[in-house]
């Protein structure tokens, strides 16, 4: 399964929302992947989703396979499209 999701926070994916897209995705049993252009990443490892050079408005692709599929693109996902509480400061 998979389902896809814009970038809305305005800084994009840096160290702090990498971190917590990673602790997400170590939480669930299922493989987890996320796919910009074409080239997929694992969600479990750091160095992957921040080589991933999401910014705003890019389209990420979560992919999910096995038990609690569903619930880690849900979760996952609802990092990508948030826009505060990944670690910014208040402006």
């Amino acid at each position: 399964m998979q389902h896809d999701y814009i970038i809305r926070n305005p800084l994009g994916i840096h160290a702090r929302p990498a971190r917590k897209i990673v602790e997400a995705a170590k939480g669930y049993p299922c493989s987890i992947t996320l796919v910009k252009e074409g080239r997929s990443f694992n969600a479990r490892s750091l160095v992957h989703i921040l080589s991933i050079g999401a910014k705003f408005g890019d389209t990420i692709t979560v992919m999910a396979e096995g038990d609690q599929a569903d619930a880690a693109i849900a979760a996952i996902g609802s990092l990508l499209v948030k826009v505060e509480g990944l670690g910014e400061k208040e402006r």
